[in-house]
């Protein structure tokens, strides 16, 4: 299943502990679907939260809403949530491991600053210039990105539940992201922002 690639991506990083280790995190690895033959695929995991969610096929606000009820419990305002699709097969765990530091680090520290100041170069044409002012600023909203193209994954501060429970329809996180300034964590490759909707897509792009 397509699906568990980055799946299963995400559940080494979390079991191996592959972010640098002087970081302290907590990561709760949640699937939302439609699918009765995913929640059984997926039956016995015991790292995984599984959500089955019906109402997924009605758009986007519905998969995000199921899966942030079902950690209502858990999450405390200094928590993220990142959100990844599974049709994206070229994601790499180096993107991951971004959004993840970039989620464990103080606020206020030196070495979040330089993360912010640093970014990320784009074969070197497109680069993320932050200034000073900026560096001091408390972003709730990163994105993946490749030169001027945003796309998954998303990550949020939780401090933006209530406007992620405000989504209806097919609207994703992308509507609140807007309303928020962004920092952006740019991609090596822009394969990696790709999503896989047909078998015409994989011959595509496994050709590139």
């Amino acid at each position: 299943m397509l699906y568990r690639h980055t799946l299963d991506m995400l559940s080494d990083i979390v079991s191996s502990r592959k972010i640098n280790e002087d970081i302290d995190y907590d990561i709760t690895l949640t699937v939302v679907t439609q699918y009765d033959r995913i929640i059984a695929d997926l039956d016995g995991r015991k790292d995984i939260n599984t959500v089955f969610c019906g109402d997924s096929r009605l758009g986007a606000s519905y998969t995000i809403k199921a899966g942030i009820n079902s950690l209502m419990g858990r999450l405390k305002k200094d928590d993220w949530l990142l959100f990844i699709v599974a049709d994206q097969p070229y994601l790499s765990e180096k993107t991951i491991l971004k959004f993840i530091e970039a989620a464990s680090q103080d606020k206020k520290s030196e070495d979040y600053k330089m993360l912010l100041a640093n970014g990320e170069k784009n074969n070197g044409d497109y680069e993320n210039i932050l200034s000073e002012e900026k560096n001091s600023k408390d972003y709730k909203v990163f994105s993946a990105r490749y030169r001027a193209k945003a796309g998954n994954p998303c990550m949020f501060s939780c401090e933006l539940i209530p406007e992620l429970l405000e989504l209806s329809g097919d609207s994703g996180g992308r509507k609140v992201a807007k309303r928020h300034e962004c920092f952006y964590i740019d991609v090596e490759d822009g394969k990696e922002l790709f999503d896989i909707d047909s078998e015409k897509d994989i011959n595509i792009y496994s050709q590139d």
